[in-house]
């Protein structure tokens, strides 16, 4: 599991410095702005890379969210929007799974 973080685009433009995803991702819940942050998965491998972002919400008995899987095909780019709502309150962070991490890359970067 790695702790990433996001970058800031300014006036002068953002070079794009992509980095290699884990299995599991971690974002702190403290980094996670009112607007949100802007998540790219860049797929340059073999296969399809299956992303799943935590849901921080809870059905009403307490059990967590059910997160449906978004598939990446392999040579495509996809973007996600993760908000305060993808943060677990109880450990204050958003979760992001890699299904196939070959080759996958990502930026995370500030809506």
């Amino acid at each position: 599991m790695a702790a990433i973080t996001p970058s800031t685009v300014t006036p002068a433009g953002l070079l794009a410095a992509p980095a290699a995803v884990s299995a599991s991702d971690t974002i702190s819940g403290d980094l996670i702005p009112a607007q949100g942050l802007i998540y790219r998965v860049i797929n340059g491998g073999g296969s399809p890379d299956n992303v799943s972002i935590s849901d921080g919400g809870v059905t009403p008995q307490g059990n967590p969210g059910t997160v449906t899987p978004v598939a990446v095909a392999n040579g495509t780019t996809r973007t996600f929007l993760i908000t305060r709502n993808n943060i677990n309150p109880t450990t204050n962070l958003a979760t992001i799974t890699h299904s196939f991490t070959t080759s996958v890359t990502y930026e995370l970067q500030r809506a």
